[in-house]
């Protein structure tokens, strides 16, 4: 295995070597691309290094109450190492919850329904599922890199499952052990009464995969689905074959958790937020991973003493896609925000006019994604507002694993580039 994956890097770290000496600057196209003169209406000539671009670790985001778990470890021959785990409760299906006389458990199972996956589902995947110790609140927000250690009781281990994921209609059997059931059928009639009073003396799952030495993959869990639940099997004096289930729902606190290692892949981890050198290839990736900052510095210069009205500026990235884009699949839509004083996120006036406006989604034709930022550039060009710069973001980060690598504007190859038309009397 370990083989495999030394042979992986070294060929991402040799096609990395490759693409930034392909992309080295060129002080005449760096940046700013101007139409050609017969689109524009009494156009000037413009400072072409206008867009700087740099990419850095994403903080820790809120990830509390998401539609899908996250669930795996993989390798990443460009990206390196990611992992991603998530901690949920279960709830009783009904109140007032009796197991009859004289249970007797045959077995319990939590069942996780497939979405999808990102990554080698080849790889065996090792799952380890723990009872939780601390409380989840659902009201309370919870984030990305939070340490799971403090929710673990006593490092209750209470299964451990290795398979290779095959997403498909079949949900992710794991057969947790008989203490958990022992623990329901042996709960007082108070505990199993109410949810309030089963979520104090149950407090929830912690779901971790081990850390693979392969490829790997990440897979993602449907936790609203029916099928995602606990399953209690057992019999009682009355009959046999009987079963309770304790779903996942929408009323269940929940949070994914992502970790990342981006040294074994040096040539990327000594380039995070360098801000005078990184910016021929960017590297964004989800699940609160990599992402990217953004400037156009010298917009103000265009107003000069005249009003000029900017008709369309367009924030172009090309995607640099050397790698196996079967296996790491482009993403569909990236996210463009402004930052704001605070150094916190503001929407951009020209995203409230709507998606088919605004942009951001992959276009195949010409490997690109493109953003309409126009009333964005006109404020600075009014200079009705501070550039605090912009930052890009691969869409839904906090249930997405997807990642890509950008050609910045120091790519001589069609690298990041705005192209502004614009009129002025």
């Amino acid at each position: 295995m370990k083989s495999i994956l030394n042979s992986k890097l070294a060929l991402g770290f040799s096609l990395l070597v490759g693409l930034f000496f392909s992309c080295q600057k060129d002080p005449t196209t760096l940046g700013l691309d101007l139409q050609p003169d017969s689109d524009k209406i009494n156009g000037i000539s413009l400072d072409t290094s206008t867009v700087k671009a740099y990419f850095i670790k994403e903080d820790s985001l809120s990830t509390d109450e998401r539609t899908y778990a996250l669930l795996g470890s993989y390798n990443d021959p460009v990206f390196g190492y990611s992992n991603a785990a998530f901690m949920t409760q279960i709830r009783l299906s009904t109140s007032n919850v009796s197991f009859g006389t004289l249970p007797v458990a045959d077995s319990i199972v939590l069942y996780l329904n497939y979405r999808s996956y990102y990554g080698d589902t080849n790889t065996t995947q090792t799952i380890s599922v723990y009872e939780m110790d601390k409380d989840l609140f659902i009201d309370s927000s919870y984030y990305s890199k939070l340490n799971p250690s403090q929710y673990i009781l006593n490092n209750t281990l209470l299964a451990t499952k290795s398979y290779n994921p095959k997403p498909s209609g079949e949900p992710l059997a794991i057969k947790l052990d008989s203490s958990l059931a022992n623990k329901f059928l042996t709960a007082t009639s108070t505990n199993l009464s109410t949810n309030v009073e089963f979520l104090k003396y149950f407090k929830g799952l912690y779901v971790k995969a081990d850390s693979t030495s392969s490829t790997g993959a990440i897979i993602y869990y449907d936790l609203l689905s029916i099928s995602s639940k606990v399953t209690l099997y057992y019999s009682n004096q009355s009959g046999d074959s009987l079963k309770f289930d304790f779903p996942i729902n929408s009323s269940c606190a929940r949070v994914n958790l992502f970790r990342h290692n981006y040294s074994t892949v040096p040539s990327l981890n000594t380039s995070i937020g360098d801000s005078l050198s990184s910016d021929t290839l960017l590297y964004l990736q989800g699940m609160s991973g990599l992402m990217a900052k953004i400037k156009i510095p010298y917009l103000s210069t265009l107003k000069d003493s005249a009003t000029i009205a900017i008709v369309k500026a367009e924030l172009i990235i090309p995607v640099e896609d050397f790698y196996d884009v079967t296996m790491y699949k482009t993403p569909a839509k990236l996210l463009l925000v402004s930052y704001n004083s605070s150094g916190t996120y503001d929407f951009l006036l020209d995203y409230f006019l709507g998606s088919s406006y605004f942009g951001g989604t992959y276009n195949e034709s010409d490997k690109t994604y493109r953003f309409n930022i126009s009333r964005y550039a006109q404020q600075l060009v009014d200079q009705t507002r501070t550039d605090f710069g912009l930052a890009l973001f691969v869409s839904d980060n906090r249930v997405s694993a997807n990642r890509l690598i950008l050609k910045g504007p120091k790519c001589v190859n069609n690298g990041m580039r705005l192209s502004i038309t614009y009129l002025k009397p």
